[in-house]
């Protein structure tokens, strides 16, 4: 298995500009110095500028009873797990498999019975949350929620209950190694590669590709 962990700030600024024209928020308030946590600086002294010295409000609204929440900042809609047995049940796993060329390097990975496609088939003929086109997150849509203030899991369980402290597929494939894909490890809020073979959790997400 190969793990490749990548920093989410270079993430945030790669994305570029979501549809509001503002980042979210990382939910990192802390500052430090080159070996230990401090106050946070003012513009001018030392350390300024890093991600504590930008702090700003998350911004989280529930829909359809609880099932789907929107990020408000990125206008994305996801949807929220259960602890009920069902489709959306937190402990339900599924190995890599996304067709669409426009998310994943052009590389669908290997169909299984039990793979995210079959995931979001599942979602879209349920017209969850009264929509169709739910698909799986990529690399840089499943960063924007994690909540690098937390960590087991790094995100806000408010409105993301049942988030397992585990790894969440993303549609991205890696460039590198293309039967490798992207996803992120909800315990510490990093993201790593791994074989398309490898079973993992999955949030669906919908609306604009931000």
């Amino acid at each position: 298995m190969r793990k490749i962990a990548f920093i989410f700030l270079g993430i945030f600024l790669l994305a570029g500009l979501t549809n509001a024209g503002e980042l979210p928020d990382t939910g990192q308030t802390k500052c430090y110095n080159d070996a230990v946590e401090i106050p946070c600086p003012s513009e001018g002294e030392d350390f300024y500028g890093q991600d504590g010295n930008y702090v700003k409000e998350r911004s989280y609204t529930a829909l359809a009873g609880g099932q789907v929440v929107q990020d408000n900042v990125t206008g994305l809609m996801w949807e929220v797990k259960t602890d009920d047995g069902s489709v959306h049940d937190r402990d339900n796993k599924y190995t890599w498999y996304d067709p669409n060329p426009a998310t994943n390097g052009g590389n669908a990975g290997t169909p299984s019975a039990n793979d995210t496609k079959d995931f979001i088939d599942a979602l879209n003929a349920a017209n969850f949350g009264g929509y169709s086109d739910w698909r799986l997150p990529t690399i840089k849509e499943l960063a924007s929620i994690v909540h690098l203030g937390k960590y087991n899991p790094a995100i806000d369980e408010t409105y993301f209950p049942n988030t397992q402290s585990s790894s969440y597929w993303s549609s991205s494939t890696y460039a590198y190694s293309t039967g490798y894909a992207w996803y992120v490890d909800f315990s510490d809020g990093y993201g790593y590669c791994n074989y398309k073979s490898g079973s993992y959790y999955v949030r669906a997400v919908r609306g604009g590709q931000w």
